[in-house]
């Protein structure tokens, strides 16, 4: 009984405060509780009611499912672990994906994206190229989350083949697994979206779990979101793939298409009934997925490799000058620089590209130019340490003028003096003074 008590109180039944101002009521609740042999006989008649009520349910008709089938149109393919559902759908040449053909893909131009990202090329031909994307029974990631439905992409000479692999309960996972290996066996590279952070270790720790060979430690894998991120999130602000298919690629998904937070809910609904309205839905938002990464791949491949044009948004022109400033082909930056500067290009981005053509034109041997950024930066509001510097330098080497080098790192110190939060610059210009100070003395001497 004292256990009882404690653990009504536990669950506030009957409160520590209550108990204690009022003893009394307490014991008056606790005696109006049924006993212990009252809640034994409640518990063994229990499986008696069930098996009654199963027996009513079972009598009455089953209402008549809706003649629709509960799957897209597919094929159950057997393996050695069992069977599951594949979906097969091909896309012809001149299909396009919003403004974008799918045959124009170039396994060249990919190379050239990857380098521009450091990715080590792998030299792939694009019919070596997949495109994946998974569709799970949650986000919260472990152990426990499942990918019930993985999506493939890939080039069969200019045609995109689409391929789904599909589990029908969850048994059917070792099977799914060994057809998607062995598929993926005649691949050299595969591109996803944010794949990097979530399909592949998925999938990685799945093929562990199911005692299968992992089939992506012989891949390369080149995810898509790091590029899309760098060419247009200055730009575009959201780099979430149904974003970029819409602003980019001018795609827009159809009502049937399932919005990916709704995507678990329906597979477990499916799995409850055998039968859901929108599970066509999610396997279309598969099929989008893998479409549009394909596209935008293609798209981004266009971006490096072709002239941008004049009217293009200046931060766009910004991101891809800034991605390839630090490659061999810095030098086609400088244009993209300056194309952006011509523009409405907002700050902090205007002061940025200000100090990078400062240091392009240096390293082009455009020493005037060079300086020509120096002036404006000095005369901008925000301190530019690079245009200080770069002025200096300017003055010492091309000059030839040592004196007027230190003029101008007089002045950068004096607009320092009283900025406490800017401690490094200050520490830079100074070794620099202190250096040239010493070589107009030694002159002078």
């Amino acid at each position: 009984m004292a256990r009882f008590r404690k653990a009504l109180l536990s669950l506030g039944a009957v409160s520590r405060k209550s108990a204690t101002r009022d003893p009394e009521a307490s014991e008056r609740f606790l005696s109006s509780l049924p006993s212990l042999n009252d809640e034994l006989s409640f518990l063994r008649s229990r499986p008696e009611r069930r098996a009654t009520q199963n027996a009513t349910a079972l009598s009455d008709p089953l209402p008549a499912l809706p003649a629709l089938p509960a799957l897209p149109k597919g094929s159950v393919e057997s393996t050695p672990y069992g069977s599951h559902y594949v979906v097969r759908e091909a896309f012809p040449d001149d299909h396009f994906h919003g403004k974008v053909r799918l045959g124009r893909f170039s396994s060249a131009n990919l190379e050239r994206l990857m380098a521009l990202m450091q990715e080590t090329p792998c030299g792939s031909t694009h019919e070596q190229v997949v495109f994946l994307d998974t569709e799970t029974t949650g986000m919260q990631g472990g152990t426990g989350m499942c990918p019930f439905l993985v999506g493939v992409g890939y080039f069969e000479g200019d045609e995109f083949q689409m391929v789904q692999y599909f589990i029908r309960d969850f048994d059917e996972e070792p099977a799914m697994l060994h057809s998607l290996g062995e598929f993926l066996k005649r691949f050299r590279l595969v591109i996803t979206y944010n794949g990097a952070a979530f399909d592949v270790p998925l999938l990685e720790t799945r093929f562990t779990l199911a005692r299968q060979e992992n089939p992506f430690a012989g891949l390369a894998h080149f995810d898509m979101l790091f590029p899309a991120r760098r060419l247009w999130r200055n730009g575009h602000g959201s780099c979430r793939l149904a974003a970029l298919e819409r602003e980019l690629l001018s795609f827009v998904r159809g009502n049937d298409d399932v919005p990916g937070a709704m995507i678990p809910r329906v597979y477990f609904d499916y799995l409850q009934r055998q039968y859901s309205r929108a599970l066509n839905g999610v396997f279309k938002h598969n099929v989008h997925d893998v479409v549009s990464l394909a596209a935008l791949t293609i798209h981004a491949c266009d971006r490096v490799t072709s002239e941008p044009a004049p009217l293009d948004e200046p931060l766009d022109l910004y991101s891809l000058a800034h991605l390839l400033d630090d490659s061999s082909e810095w030098r086609r930056s400088i244009d993209l620089y300056e194309m952006a500067q011509a523009g409405d290009l907002p700050e902090p981005f205007r002061s940025k590209t200000l100090e990078t053509l400062c240091v392009l034109y240096r390293r082009n041997g455009d020493l005037d130019r060079s300086y020509s950024m120096c002036t404006q930066l000095m005369a901008a509001e925000e301190f530019s340490l690079i245009g200080y510097e770069g002025a200096a330098i300017y003055f010492e080497r091309s000059k030839g003028d040592p004196e007027s080098a230190l003029c101008v790192l007089e002045e950068g110190l004096r607009r320092l003096e009283h900025d406490a939060g800017r401690k490094r610059p200050r520490i830079i210009l100074h070794a620099r003074w202190q250096r040239l100070q010493q070589r107009v003395l030694k002159g002078i001497l």
